[in-house]
């Protein structure tokens, strides 16, 4: 009688093919750059649509939640970076 994991993710890592988490494959270090490219193009957005409100091109309201959307962006980020450089402490405490 064969007994196999039921997770497909184990079966994955059995196999010599690696885990598959919520990733696609990325690497977190693509990960990360595309994150900061993204927080990158919302800021520059809210920042064309605020000197087209300043100008009377564009809604005042749509400038204001997009500089909204670029600063939780933001904000994200930073507490993903705090989140690493706190995981790096922790690693680095750790004894041999």
């Amino acid at each position: 009688m064969k007994i196999g994991a039921t997770d497909p993710n184990w079966v994955n890592f059995l196999e010599g093919q690696g885990p598959k988490g919520p990733g696609n494959g990325k690497e977190f270090g693509n990960l990360l750059s595309e994150m900061v490219q993204e927080v990158n193009k919302m800021q520059q957005e809210s920042n064309k649509k605020i000197e087209g409100s300043l100008l009377g091109q564009e809604d005042l309201h749509e400038a204001m939640l997009s500089l909204e959307k670029g600063s939780l962006g933001l904000k994200l980020l930073l507490q993903v970076r705090n989140k690493m450089i706190q995981a790096y402490e922790e690693l680095s405490r750790m004894p041999l």
